[in-house]
């Protein structure tokens, strides 16, 4: 039977891991005169660049006279662009900007002549529930997918609880089998049919994908020219040159594929990382200031502004968006790069958080600049709200009904004191709590807040917790500030073990809502540990986690994965490193809850992304 090899080549764009791009950047120009070399040799090469535009973006800013030079290799078709701005973390970056990165790729790419319109996310470390419905809004429906896929098959249909479907082809074989594969001629027809062979018997027809590319290639090859020329190559390998689009489109005709639903998370097959959800989380934690105040906040009242006759700076909006998006990158907001990359990162979101803050200023100055003089609460929420707001001294009752500005009444004012206490307690409508020594909340069966310190032998990959070196507790308990309707608690907590010193500035704030709120100041000497804030809620059932435009509902732990030592058949397909044993480290957006059917605890936090 004759072995079809479709050939695909690419390169995958780590734009800052190793390097920042200012080094990255510098292997771009090279690139495009290979890429035109071998054109000049083969018409009909095509090559595509990592799915991304960004790379063409950086290559334009500091070279602009390749602007003429990669249009002609888009718009014969040599060069695939798209359909994506840049590769982000899907895990860990907001819905809002994972929609604007398909948005801005895709107007970008087809500005050069042409957009591919093909998902490509072969190194993403685990994938969301609504990838396929953001791709579908896109008109993309097909996705060429590695990590986090569960089962061990070429092809599944792939839908978002919405029943958006598109085809995933899985790439449990990687996406560089046949790399640098003619640098070696002596061996190039060997290697050539044999990870061909390799991957047969998981292929449900004689159809097998290889894929000639690695992270930052700047010298690509033409391997179909290249076995063309040999007499040597088995009779029953025929080779085609071919996109992931033409591949999609032979995928596409297949019947009777299996189905997944929702999100794609397993390290099954290949390592999702859960390392990476607390790995340098101060970063994290700016992100979602920024992604906040950009999307929730400034550009809402912009448009409010807008309404009343200030222009809407949609130039200046996309400039932070994008931004925004490049920190987001996998390696990057992983926390996985290098020191360099990670201190340009937040470089970049302190620049982009003040020019937010001052477009927000200059956006409320213009909406309320007629109002009558009083109080007023502006809300780019589109839900009704109730609560309290403390400011200047006051803390005020504020009512919505929606997006608009809302007159406030007269607030209540605020006793600020620093007053010792041996202990607290806080009773409303909903709940009675007491704040004990330990400087835990006790709220019925509940433990809440406990700050426990344990060493950490893994990296930022891999999690691997050692021993457990104790109790971060509070040497001091202050009400630091109260009226009738709320109080703020502050704890100075210490805990010192060796080498590492952990201290903690805790504020509750209690008030007449179901919530109770932590804020916490860190500052710690030492390395190779991890501080875990512990909520007990004494109670068991299903966990659901907040992600991008979904709700999803997962185990407590993920045993569904392969022992260490594989057969040799397997083991000599799959690539790189997979998760063993268990996974217990999961993602989330906002908030992750155990609902045991009668109630529903929920923990919310800002910017952090890992549980357990």
């Amino acid at each position: 039977m004759t072995l079809n090899v479709h050939i695909i080549n690419h390169t995958h764009w780590d734009r800052e891991w190793f390097l920042t791009h200012v080094y990255t950047n510098a292997l771009i120009p090279g690139l495009i005169d290979r890429l035109e070399q071998l054109v000049a040799d083969n018409p009909s090469f095509q090559y595509l660049l990592d799915g991304q535009t960004l790379v063409i973006e950086d290559l334009l800013q500091t070279e602009p006279e390749y602007r003429g030079r990669v249009e002609k290799l888009v718009g014969n078709g040599n060069l695939l662009v798209g359909p994506y701005y840049c590769q982000p973390d899907w895990q860990m970056t907001c819905g809002e900007a994972l929609v604007r990165n398909l948005l801005y790729g895709l107007r970008d790419a087809a500005s050069l002549g042409a957009a591919n319109g093909v998902g490509w996310l072969v190194d993403t470390f685990g994938h969301i529930s609504q990838t396929p419905q953001i791709h579908r809004l896109f008109g993309i429906e097909a996705v060429y997918v590695w990590r986090g896929v569960p089962l061990l098959q070429p092809y599944f249909h792939w839908r978002s609880p919405d029943g958006s479907r598109v085809l995933a082809i899985n790439l449990f074989g990687g996406y560089r089998n046949l790399y640098g594969v003619t640098h070696v001629p002596d061996v190039a027809v060997q290697r050539l049919e044999g990870e061909a062979r390799r991957l047969r018997p998981y292929y449900p027809t004689p159809d097998i994908p290889l894929f000639d590319g690695y992270d930052l290639e700047d010298n690509p090859e033409d391997p179909g020219r290249f076995f063309r020329g040999q007499t040597e190559l088995p009779s029953d390998l025929h080779l085609i040159d071919s996109t992931p689009a033409r591949f999609a489109g032979f995928a596409a005709t297949l019947h009777d594929l299996p189905a997944l639903t929702g999100e794609l998370n397993s390290g099954k097959y290949g390592a999702t990382f859960p390392g990476v959800y607390s790995a340098r989380t101060y970063l994290k934690v700016m992100a979602h200031d920024c992604e906040h105040v950009l999307y929730r906040l400034a550009e809402p009242i912009a448009a409010l502004a807008a309404l009343r006759g200030r222009p809407y700076p949609a130039e200046r909006f996309e400039r932070w968006s994008r931004a925004l998006l490049q920190n987001s990158v996998h390696d990057c907001l992983c926390g996985v790069s290098i020191d360099l990359v990670h201190e340009k990162m937040e470089y970049t979101y302190r620049q982009v958080f003040d020019g937010l803050l001052e477009e927000l200023r200059e956006g409320l100055a213009h909406l309320l600049g007629d109002f009558a003089s009083g109080l007023y609460a502006v809300s780019t929420n589109p839900f009704a709200y109730r609560g309290r707001l403390r400011a200047g001294g006051q803390l005020y009752t504020v009512e919505t009904e929606g997006v608009g500005v809302w007159p406030v009444r007269e607030g209540v004012e605020v006793v600020r004191e620093e007053k010792p206490v041996a202990d607290f307690r806080w009773q409303n409508d909903h709940y009675s709590a007491a704040v004990g020594a330990d400087g835990t909340v006790q709220l019925g069966p509940a433990r809440l807040g406990a700050l426990r310190l344990r060493r950490e032998q893994g990296d930022t990959y891999s999690e691997e917790p050692g021993e457990m070196l104790g109790w971060c507790r509070p040497h001091q308990m202050v009400l630091e500030q109260h009226s009738r309707h709320h109080a703020v608690l502050r704890l100075a907590c210490e805990g010192e073990f060796g080498d590492i010193r952990v201290a903690a500035t805790v504020r509750l704030t209690f008030d007449d809502s179901p919530l109770i709120r932590w804020s916490i100041d860190l500052d710690s000497t030492g390395v190779d540990f991890r501080l875990e804030m512990i909520f007990e809620t004494g109670q068991s059932g299903e966990i659901l986690a907040g992600m991008p435009f979904d709700i999803v509902r997962r185990p407590v732990c993920d045993t569904d994965l392969l022992p260490r030592d594989l057969p040799p058949d397997l083991a000599a397909v799959l690539l790189g490193q997979r998760e063993i044993g268990e996974v217990r480290t999961f993602p989330f957006h906002e908030f992750v809850a155990v609902a045991d059917g009668r109630r529903t605890s929920a923990v919310l936090a800002r910017g952090l992304h890992s549980y357990q």
